[in-house]
């Protein structure tokens, strides 16, 4: 960001987060940002605050949803498909292992949808350009 003459980075910033858009990269990274984000949760249960499991597992779900949106653009695919991320959805069976924490694997399941989705999607071969 500039202001008048001075410029100011963020660290954030300079990160770059289309690294994870090839398939080879984004594999390991997203399986290893769930397992994190779950781990986070499940922190809880070993009596870590609530607030501080979930600040930090929405960090990491914020995190794999950049870089879901950037695989899947890499594949040619719609980026609306990380709607699904985003979205809760209260379906089929739910564990509470804690009052403040419950699960519902039905809507945990959905979410997976476009991580399994850029799992898969082959990246562009560049035989259809866009126009």
């Amino acid at each position: 960001m500039e202001f008048g003459h001075r410029s100011i980075y963020l660290p954030i910033m300079k990160f770059d987060w289309t690294a994870f858009a090839e398939r080879s990269c984004y594999r390991p990274a997203s399986l290893a940002l769930m397992l994190a984000s779950c781990l986070a949760l499940a922190s809880v249960l070993v009596g870590f605050p609530g607030w501080l499991c979930l600040l930090v597992a929405a960090a990491l779900s914020i995190a794999l949803t950049v870089i879901t949106y950037h695989r899947l653009r890499n594949a040619e695919c719609s980026g609306a498909w990380v709607v699904l991320m985003i979205l809760q959805f209260d379906i089929g069976p739910t564990w509470h292992p804690s009052e403040s924490l419950t699960i519902a694997f039905g809507g945990y399941i959905i979410g997976c949808v476009p991580v399994i989705l850029g799992w898969f999607a082959p990246a562009n071969s560049g035989a259809n350009p866009k126009s």
